[in-house]
């Protein structure tokens, strides 16, 4: 049995599906699957002297699909367990090219947020791939006519697919 790292979902089924019924209660609702979108958690030791001393730990997460990048505030908690019915998506950025893709966005974004004097070192202190889950949706509406929605099943913030 396979064991992965993820986020506990933060919003079950009917929890989102009451959510997406509240926004037009006329729509017709349903909510089909739990997909688990890869993504790598990265954190870095940033270094370089701008007015005062700067050292520092900044985090990132890099979508393990597309390679975009993101800077986190709070490192997600993360649990181990089996892959259960979730359907997992495909990585398509392996653990090199993810570290190699923040070492440049975490760069960037440092250089960007500081006056540095120096450049800044920027050094990996760890990596982790993860799933973060997603609910499946489908939404009708006499309106806006059918179609798939995505919800996080931690923010449950949503988007049309």
């Amino acid at each position: 049995m396979s064991l992965i790292l993820t986020q506990e979902p933060q919003f079950v089924q009917q929890e989102v599906l009451k959510g997406l019924q509240q926004y037009d209660k006329r729509a017709s609702v349903q909510v089909n699957t739990m997909i688990l979108y890869p993504y790598y958690f990265l954190e870095f030791e940033v270094s370089a002297k701008s007015l005062l001393k700067f050292n520092g730990k900044i985090a990132c997460t890099i979508d393990a699909i597309s390679g975009q990048g993101a800077i986190i505030d709070v490192q997600p908690e993360f649990i181990q367990r089996p892959i259960v019915d979730e359907k997992i998506l495909p990585i398509e950025i392996s653990e090199k090219e993810a570290e190699q893709l923040a070492e440049k966005f975490i760069f960037q974004a440092a250089t960007q947020k500081a006056k540095f004097i120096t450049i800044p070192t920027v050094t990996i202190h760890s990596t982790a791939l993860f799933y973060r889950p997603f609910w499946l949706a489908e939404y009708n509406s006499k309106v806006s006519g059918g179609r798939e929605v995505i919800v996080d099943a931690i923010s449950e913030s949503y988007h049309p697919l």
